[in-house]
């Protein structure tokens, strides 16, 4: 066989920089249909404010296994060995396995995780004495410990709900003294809480000092009552913002909630919880109907969490929210009810409101309704391609860099609603644009002194040698899911017009390795690796 004239993955890269003809294997397949009547635009912009640019058909590739679904619903990214594992032990079986998270060992990845991101262990008293010095370290270290346990956590399911109580209880890291006190909100508060009971949740974000500060509650007094934690209590944690409550009602739940407050820097207790008699206002109030009787001290404000958590229209936020995040953005009604009815008649059980979730038709019977979000993206990356890797030789830095550009660095969203969880945010043209650009970027060895990951492509070859046979099996190790026939013949007519090669030729030797990378890139840009 003739050797082909150019097997160099870095001049075929550096035609995709610029060329308009690689946007179109995109727009003519690979699931994003209506991409290219966008390709003239294409060239950037932020996800806030780019136009939705792909609107995904109701089937636009073959439907994956059941078993696959679930990982992509549950986890940060499939890898091979728990697909396995699920196969092995039934749906029902790793749900539940899942479920109880506590009894998954990671106790070596946590041991890693206090090796690399010790500030994130730290108490705000200890943080406090290296501010405003330790700000962007503690930021660092923060986003670094996350991305390492969405990455190689055993606990997937936990991991998830963790970034879901996350976002519902958002609170912007670079806040202020915020650097200080969410390291211990994210320990005691939303992990220490993410599968187990939202009424106990909801009472701890609510003595949280970082809550407290992001909130404005700290100085929240009878004499000038603050309104912004009692709304966004209302709006955004529990009863949601048609709920059935009124301005009344906020002005009422802000008396309740005054004197709850935080010890400040000058204590040698600072950053704990306090309530503050002095400044509580002791009338009796009135909050969505229910008498708050005079001088109930800071009992007030545990009997409106209670109310709260137990509220219909809590059950219902909270069921929607959860059905937006598992199943679709637009999920059925008859889902969300049944999901709502087990979260009130369980007091709130997150465990056995999942298990409804995860019950339903609309989980079970369906796949590929929504776009992941960034926060999936990079993580799915890692567990698809390097699944047996370590944090890389940079100290993560790369990783903070690419989730910042693709927009969803974890605890830096400024706004109390959370990162969306909508596709119309996330499809703009630059933020799809820039999930591409890193697929290529990452894994094609071109970035100068940054070993990101290590990936043994020959292992997943399985000593394919043609275009053809790689593409396959790059296909079974790294999407987890068959292309439709006419994808998979764009993908090899393209490589074999790029690299003048038949699509049964054998490569020459050293080149199946040298093309994967290439190839395994084309995989992960497209919508059957990014879609859930």
């Amino acid at each position: 066989m003739e050797e082909p004239a150019n097997l160099d993955l870095q001049v075929i890269l550096d035609r995709l920089q610029n060329r308009r003809e690689f946007l179109q294997l995109f727009g003519k397949g690979l699931g994003y249909s209506a991409l290219g009547a966008l390709l003239p635009a294409c060239g950037g912009g932020s996800n806030a404010t780019a136009t939705p640019a792909i609107q995904i058909p109701a089937n636009p590739i073959p439907k994956a296994s059941a078993e696959y679904t679930l990982l992509k619903r549950t986890s940060f990214g499939p890898r091979q060995d728990a697909l396995q594992s699920i196969k092995t032990l039934g749906i029902d079986a790793y749900l539940e396995v899942q479920l109880d998270h506590e009894s998954i060992d990671d106790g070596t990845l946590e041991a890693e995780i206090g090796t690399l991101f010790p500030l994130t262990a730290q108490t705000p008293a200890q943080l406090l004495a290296g501010f405003p010095d330790n700000i962007a370290e503690t930021a660092r270290q923060m986003v670094g410990a996350t991305q390492y346990r969405q990455m190689f956590s055993q606990r997937q399911l936990y991991e998830i709900m963790v970034e879901f109580w996350s976002d519902h209880f958002n609170i912007h890291l670079l806040n202020g003294l915020g650097p200080t006190l969410k390291p211990t909100d994210d320990r005691e508060v939303i992990r220490a809480n993410a599968l187990g009971n939202f009424s106990v949740l909801l009472h701890a974000s609510a003595k949280s000092p970082a809550m407290l500060f992001y909130l404005d509650n700290f100085f929240n007094q009878a004499i000038a009552p603050n309104e912004n934690y009692a709304r966004e209590l209302m709006e955004l944690h529990t009863l949601g913002v048609d709920g059935g409550y009124t301005e009344d009602d906020v002005k009422e739940v802000a008396r309740c909630f005054t004197g709850w407050t935080l010890n400040f820097p000058d204590d040698v207790n600072y950053g704990e919880f306090v309530y503050a008699d002095v400044i509580h206002d002791k009338a009796s109030k009135l909050v969505l109907g229910n008498p708050i009787a005079a001088n109930g001290a800071q009992d007030d404000a545990e009997q409106v969490l209670d109310l709260l958590a137990a509220h219909a229209s809590t059950a219902s936020f909270i069921a929607t929210k959860l059905c937006r995040r598992f199943i679709s953005d637009s999920p059925d009604a008859a889902t969300v009810t049944a999901v709502a009815t087990a979260f009130s008649n369980s007091a709130g059980d997150i465990k056995t409101t999942l298990r409804a979730l995860f019950a339903s038709p609309a989980f079970r019977n369906t796949s590929d309704l929504k776009l992941s979000r960034p926060s999936e993206f990079l993580p799915a990356l890692v567990r698809a391609l390097a699944p047996a890797g370590g944090y890389p030789s940079d100290d993560g830095q790369f990783f903070f860099v690419a989730q910042s550009i693709l927009g969803q660095l974890p605890f830096y969203w400024p706004t109390p609603d959370g990162y969306p969880d909508k596709q119309s945010y996330w499809a703009g043209t630059g933020g799809l644009l820039n999930r591409w650009r890193l697929s290529f970027l990452s894994y094609s060895g071109i970035i100068p002194g940054i070993d990101v990951l290590v990936i043994d492509y020959s292992s997943m070859l399985s000593g394919a040698e043609t275009v053809t046979t790689i593409v396959d099996a790059l296909t079974d190790t790294i999407l987890m899911r068959p292309l439709s026939a006419e994808h998979r013949d764009i993908i090899i007519d393209w490589l074999m017009t790029e690299f003048g090669v038949g699509a049964d030729d054998v490569l020459p030797p050293g080149s199946p390795a040298q093309v994967s990378p290439l190839i395994a890139a084309v995989l992960i840009s497209s919508a059957y690796f990014q879609l859930r």
